[in-house]
């Protein structure tokens, strides 16, 4: 079985330059740094400690990479026009950086790992742990990071029918009353984007990322924020200097401080 232990990963990072919801998304600045290089610096950080093989910025963007010069990231490749469209899946970009190191650096890796530029808080012992995680089960198709919820918990979610009544989302997960977050139960949790690692030989034989065996990896709230809305960027930006996140949070000062 040693052999199929996944040992080469590619630390692949999707950014795209273009965006509907917020113009240029990946570069938008949280405390003058853009958003893509809290997760290229993670990458690196990671590659320094023998966690990742190399990284990659799938991009169709000089521009991008430009702003990245001073990472030890592939800077050739460029992804192409044809699917770097709002409806390419994420999956096309992932096998295109594989044929193209396979045909230009003549590398195979054993894994990928897609960390979206999106949930930039990952840390590069979230990474370590992935591959652990990975690693513990050789039947697994994915390790996806995920994030508990609380006030969004299922039991809250509800459908709205045409006459307006409020109903339960779901028949399975009625709300009782009184409700309160501490009594939900199960405990329900979110796919936060920050890391899904799949390996290679799974995403060439199904297309798929996450494939039908995926592993849960729960990270802190805080290392879980995503970015998709203009109010995203403040709620990260407040999060780096909010004292009950500092612990979680602190590996980052090193990048705002460009240390």
């Amino acid at each position: 079985y040693k052999k199929m232990l996944i040992k080469k990963v590619l630390g692949f990072i999707p950014a795209r330059s273009g965006s509907k919801g917020v113009p240029n998304k990946n570069i938008q600045p949280i405390k003058n740094i853009p958003l893509l290089e809290y997760s290229v610096f993670s990458a690196i950080k990671a590659k320094e400690k023998g966690y990742l093989s190399d990284v990659v910025v799938s991009t169709d963007s000089q521009d991008y990479l430009s702003i990245l010069h001073g990472y030890n990231i592939e800077k050739e490749y460029i992804r192409p026009k044809k699917i770097s469209g709002d409806s390419s899946p994420t999956i096309d970009s992932v096998m295109d950086v594989l044929k193209w190191y396979e045909k230009y650096k003549l590398t195979k890796f054993d894994a990928v790992m897609i960390l979206q530029p999106t949930t930039p808080f990952r840390t590069p012992e979230h990474i370590r742990e992935a591959i652990i995680l990975m690693n513990s089960d050789l039947t697994l198709t994915c390790v996806a990071s995920i994030c508990k919820l609380a006030d969004h918990h299922p039991l809250r979610i509800k459908r709205l029918l045409s006459n307006g009544q409020l109903v339960n989302f779901c028949h399975d997960y009625a709300e009782l009353e009184p409700s309160r977050r501490q009594d939900f139960n199960p405990d329900a949790y979110i796919r936060n984007g920050a890391i899904y690692l799949t390996k290679v030989k799974d995403l060439e034989s199904t297309g798929l990322i996450r494939g039908s065996k995926v592993a849960g990896m729960v990270m802190p709230e805080a290392n879980s924020i995503n970015i998709d809305e203009h109010m995203d960027y403040i709620v990260a930006k407040e999060s780096l200097d909010y004292d009950a996140f500092s612990s979680d949070l602190s590996f980052f000062q090193k990048l705002i401080n460009k240390e």
